[in-house]
């Protein structure tokens, strides 16, 4: 993990450490808005599939009381 910085007097250059941390932060940012995009697209796929599913009951209601 270590990879990439260079040692300083006394222990890491402080500018590596800090570019390390930037890039960090940046790649946790870009997967939790994945992550966000993700979720929003499944609860809309969700509703979708709640929606069919309560039409085919429906339509399965429908077809029990007609062969009634």
């Amino acid at each position: 993990m270590t990879e990439g910085f260079k040692s300083g007097l006394i222990g890491f250059r402080k500018q590596d450490v800090l570019q390390y941390i930037d890039k960090l932060s940046a790649d946790y940012a870009q997967m939790i808005s994945d992550r966000d995009e993700e979720i929003r697209l499944l609860r809309e796929q969700n509703k979708e599939l709640k929606k069919k599913l309560k039409n085919l009951r429906s339509l399965k209601k429908e077809g029990t009381k007609s062969n009634l």
